[in-house]
């Protein structure tokens, strides 16, 4: 792939001016604006919201299902402008006809379409948590099109031993925590669930288990999630393809940052450390006093270490 690259770069610097193609078109200004704005993509209604200043960003929460406002990063908002997509599902974006067409690659493709949408011919990308899997399975399809990639709290496969990992790791309440039963009882009855609000209900049960220390900051961390809706068919996808890059992630160039909670249960340690062996280069960035939402939790430090990476490849 290098060696190709080497000879096309050689051959196209040869070239008359008059052959060369035309520079990519640059991001359409009206589209990347402060706001809330809706596009038609792939035929479907795709909703966004724009925020912050500096070098563009485009952000897929997680969930999947989840409205985008609980991925707000103000602090990184200060650096860089990032543009939070609702990815299809979710938010104000269309709804497909059938959890079956949730995929990963849909997904993906949605954001490939997104891109060229709002005109960026380098995109930097970050995923949260399932937004990582759609960023991952997006940058290994089209990373000629990343200038930059940033995976949070997320994992390179979903399997039997990473199902097991979050139970083995949620223990760490147990006995400890006033809110430890009633969290399990709300994350293991999402199976059974078949309405938005009845999806939606379950999260402020749920939420504990995606912080370090929920006690001691409940109000503030409960009003980051006032408000939010949650879609329950993208849950319900049982998507046919198996998730596991592993054997692809080799093959990542593009730059790559890897940031974890220490004491995320949902997405641990170990499987950020799994991502960051199999991409070269790449780096790693542990939050030392968070779980799954490091951007609440250690905003500063969140902020930070993704405004640095994203600068120097910007």
């Amino acid at each position: 792939m290098r060696a190709a690259l080497v000879a096309f770069v050689v051959l196209t610097s040869c070239a008359s001016a008059s052959s060369r193609p035309p520079a990519a078109a640059p991001a359409t200004p009206s589209l990347i604006t402060e706001g809330d704005h809706h596009l038609t993509v792939n035929g479907q209604n795709l909703a966004y919201h724009v925020h912050g200043h500096g070098p563009t960003c485009i952000v897929h929460p997680g969930g999947p299902g989840f409205q985008w406002s609980y991925a707000r990063m103000p602090e990184l908002e200060a650096s860089l402008t990032l543009i939070y997509l609702e990815a299809i599902g979710s938010g104000a974006s269309a709804r497909l006809a059938s959890p079956s067409e949730y995929t990963l690659t849909r997904y993906a493709d949605e954001l490939e379409g997104f891109r060229r949408a709002v005109g960026l011919d380098k995109a930097c990308l970050l995923g949260h948590s399932h937004g990582g899997f759609v960023a991952l399975r997006y940058a290994l399809a089209h990373q000629d099109h990343l200038r930059a990639l940033v995976l949070y709290d997320t994992s390179a496969r979903v399997d039997a031993e990473f199902a097991g990992a979050i139970g083995d790791h949620a223990q760490e309440f147990f006995g400890k925590e006033p809110w430890f039963v009633d969290a399990v009882k709300a994350f293991a009855a999402e199976d059974s669930v078949e309405t938005d609000d009845e999806m939606t209900a379950l999260i402020p049960r749920e939420l504990p288990l995606y912080f370090a220390d929920w006690s001691h900051h409940a109000d503030e961390y409960r009003a980051r999630f006032a408000g939010l809706r949650v879609t329950a068919a993208p849950l319900h996808n049982h998507d046919p393809h198996p998730f596991d890059t592993r054997p692809e992630l080799p093959k990542l160039y593009v730059p790559t940052l890897i940031v974890v909670g220490r004491r995320d249960c949902v997405t641990s340690v170990p499987f950020a450390e799994e991502i960051h062996r199999g991409v070269p280069g790449s780096e790693l960035v542990v939050l030392e006093h968070s779980g799954h939402m490091g951007h609440i939790e250690e905003p500063a430090a969140f902020a930070a270490a993704v405004s640095r990476f994203v600068a120097s490849h910007s």
